[in-house]
């Protein structure tokens, strides 16, 4: 739901700058969804094996897992921001026959895909939220990056770079929302950490009161 409505946010700002500008952003957008679902793919498969992980208490296990797939994700986000660089407007005139909209579908694409090797860190750190039964904590990510951050980001980014803030917003937006995530993330490992030697103590405490 919040997908749509920040799609719809976006494509009325988009549309301010003409029918071609729409066309574009659509084509870039799809070729743009192809490193997303495959980093939301990643992120899933890996999703039940943390679960497991955290259930069995294998905790260096579960971050090692974390640590090379988020590490994979990147990677996989990496190759295809270099090949969209590279490619972009080869791969707009597979959809397009106007040289125009080529052109500007290959720029957009451009800057789009500068996200894509941050949605490895991002995805996987949703999904760490919801193996591990934190549901609150996936939805902030989820609502942070389709509204509270997304919608504002489009609106101030359109007033001071106009169409080239509006495509902007996607990646500048997940930039900001992978050191959150980061933060998160690293505040949950330590606290995770804290409870486990905690519950160590207490054993000892009350054999040695015993």
């Amino acid at each position: 739901m919040l997908m749509s409505v920040s799609n719809i946010v976006l494509n009325n700002y988009i549309g301010i700058y003409g029918s071609d500008a729409v066309a574009a952003y659509g084509v870039a957008y799809k070729l743009d969804l192809i490193p997303i679902l495959l980093s939301v793919g990643l992120s899933q498969g890996v999703a039940p094996l943390v679960g497991y992980c955290y259930g069995r208490n294998e905790r260096k296990r579960m971050t090692d897992m974390m640590k090379y797939s988020i590490l994979y994700g990147t990677l996989l986000g990496a190759v295809f921001t270099f090949s969209f660089v590279l490619c972009g407007k080869q791969l707009a005139a597979i959809f397009l026959q106007n040289h125009l909209l080529i052109e500007q579908t290959g720029y957009f694409l451009k800057i789009l895909c500068l996200s894509a090797p941050l949605l490895g860190i991002i995805n996987m750190i949703t999904s760490y939220f919801q193996a591990l039964g934190k549901a609150i904590k996936s939805l902030i990510i989820t609502v942070l990056r389709n509204a509270a951050l997304f919608i504002p980001g489009v609106i101030i980014l359109n007033h001071f770079w106009k169409l080239n803030g509006v495509i902007a917003a996607q990646p500048v937006v997940e930039m900001v929302l992978t050191l959150i995530c980061i933060f998160m993330y690293l505040k949950d490992i330590s606290l995770s950490a804290a409870s486990q030697q905690q519950s160590h103590r207490q054993p000892l405490q009350n054999h040695t009161v015993t």
